[in-house]
C-alpha cells in the first residue's frame, strides 16, 4: 500500500485528473448527489422510527395499567406537599391551599371552615403513589392520623389526591378529584380521570391498605369513647348544620324553585284582583276567615313541631358485620353512587342498619364516616 502511493503514481494520478478533469467533475457531482440521497434517506428512516416509537407510547386510558409497585417517583416532593395541605387545612388557612390545591370552590372552603375547628392535626402521613397516564401527574393514596381537639386516640383514615405537575414545574394537588368534589361534583369531572381511579382502587395493592386503615379506624372508635363521639355527634351534626345553612342547589332545585316563584305571583295577582272586585264588607269578612286560617295554620305548625320532635326515631342499634366476599363501598345506596373502594372477604365492620337493598356501615372514607354495602354481601355476626 505505501508503494502505491509514491511520486510516480500521484504524478500519473495528476495528469489523468488534468486532461479528463469535465469527466471528473460530473463523476465528483453524482458522487456528491448518492450521498446527499443517501443522507435523506437515512434520515427518512430515523424520523420515522421515532415517530413509530412515539405513538407507542401514546397509551389509551382503556389499555393503560398501573405499575404493580407502588412508586418513589418524587417521593420528596410530594411528601412536603401533603404535610404542607394538611397543615394549612387543619388552621384553616386558605390562602396557603390555594397555593398548594386548584380549584377549591367557596362552598368547600365554608366547610373546611367548618371542620377545621375540630382538628389539632394530621399526622403520620404516609403516601402510596402511582404514576398517571399523563408525564408528571399522580395517583396518590394517603394513610395517616386525625388528632381531634380533647380526643386523646386518633382517627385512623386514607385519604386520595389526584396530583400533577404545574407549568412551572412544581407539584399541586388538582382538587378537583378532592372528596368534596367528588362528592357534591361542583366542578365537572373528567371521565378519563374517573376511570383510572376506579383503575387504581380495584387494585389488590389498594383494597389491603383499605382493610388495614378500616380495621384500625373500627379499633380506635370501639375502644374511646369520646372519639366515637367527636365522629358521630359533634363533627357530623357541625357538617349536618353546614350543609343545612350552606345548601349547594341543584338545577332541579332551581327549577322547582322558579316554578314556585310563578305560582306565589300568580296567586297574588289572582288575590288582587278578586280584592278589587270585592265589597268593603265582603273584603272584611275576607280578612277575618284569613286571619282564622292563619291562627290554624300557626296551630297546626305548633303541633306538627312537637310531634316531629316527640317522634325523632332513635339513632339504629349498632351490630356487627363481616363481609361475605370482595366487596364494593359506595358513599350512597345505588350502584350509582360512587365507589370509595373495596373490602377483601373477612372484613370486620359496624353496621347501623339498612336502606333497602344496602346497609349503612362505619368507613373511614366515607362522608360523616358511614358508607353503603350490598345486604346480601354481608353476613351479620352471631347469626
Amino acid at each position: 500500500m505505501k508503494d502505491f502511493f509514491n511520486k510516480e503514481t500521484l504524478d500519473n494520478i495528476k495528469q489523468f485528473c488534468t486532461q479528463n478533469k469535465k469527466y471528473v467533475g460530473i463523476a465528483g457531482i453524482l458522487a456528491g448527489l448518492i450521498i446527499i440521497l443517501i443522507v435523506i434517506v437515512a434520515c427518512g428512516n430515523n424520523n420515522k422510527k421515532n415517530s413509530d416509537t412515539e405513538s407507542e407510547t401514546q397509551v389509551s386510558v382503556e389499555d393503560f395499567e398501573f405499575e404493580k409497585d407502588y412508586t418513589d417517583d418524587a417521593k420528596d416532593d410530594i411528601n412536603k406537599l401533603l404535610s404542607d395541605y394538611y397543615t394549612a387545612y387543619c388552621a384553616d388557612d386558605l390562602d396557603a391551599l390555594d397555593k398548594l390545591a386548584t380549584p377549591i370552590s367557596d362552598n368547600e372552603k365554608s366547610y373546611i371552615g367548618v371542620v377545621s375547628q375540630y382538628y389539632e392535626s394530621v399526622t403520620d402521613i404516609t403516601p402510596y403513589t402511582k404514576n398517571g397516564l399523563e408525564k408528571g401527574s399522580y395517583f396518590v393514596s394517603v394513610q395517616n392520623n386525625i388528632k381531634f381537639i380533647g380526643v386523646n386516640t386518633v382517627a385512623p383514615t386514607l385519604d386520595f389526591f389526584y396530583i400533577e405537575t404545574g407549568k412551572d414545574g412544581k407539584l399541586y394537588i388538582n382538587n378537583i378529584y378532592s372528596n368534596f368534589n367528588r362528592t357534591y361534583e361542583e366542578t365537572a369531572l373528567d371521565d378519563d380521570i374517573l376511570a383510572l381511579m376506579s383503575k387504581y382502587t380495584a387494585s389488590s395493592e389498594f383494597a389491603q391498605i383499605q382493610e388495614d386503615v378500616q380495621k384500625a379506624y373500627e379499633d380506635a372508635v370501639n375502644n374511646d369513647a369520646d372519639l366515637k363521639t367527636m365522629l358521630e355527634t359533634t363533627l357530623s351534626g357541625a357538617i349536618k348544620q353546614w350543609y343545612t345553612t350552606a345548601r349547594i342547589e341543584t338545577p332541579a332545585a332551581d327549577s322547582t324553585q322558579a316554578d314556585t316563584q310563578t305560582t306565589e305571583a300568580d296567586t297574588q295577582q289572582q288575590e288582587q284582583t278578586t280584592d278589587q272586585n270585592n265589597t268593603d264588607a265582603n273584603t272584611t269578612d275576607q280578612a277575618a276567615n284569613d286571619q282564622a286560617a292563619t291562627d290554624q295554620a300557626a296551630a297546626d305548625q305548633n303541633n306538627t313541631d312537637q310531634n316531629a320532635t316527640a317522634e325523632q326515631p332513635a339513632a339504629p342499634a349498632e351490630y356487627q358485620v363481616v363481609t361475605k366476599d370482595v366487596v364494593k363501598v359506595r358513599d350512597g345506596a345505588s350502584t350509582d353512587a360512587k365507589e370509595l373502594g373495596l373490602l377483601k372477604d373477612g372484613v370486620t365492620l359496624t353496621a347501623y342498619g339498612t336502606e333497602g337493598d344496602w346497609t349503612i356501615i362505619s368507613y373511614s372514607a366515607g362522608a360523616n364516616g358511614r358508607a353503603y354495602i350490598k345486604t346480601e354481601n354481608l353476613q351479620t355476626v352471631g347469626q
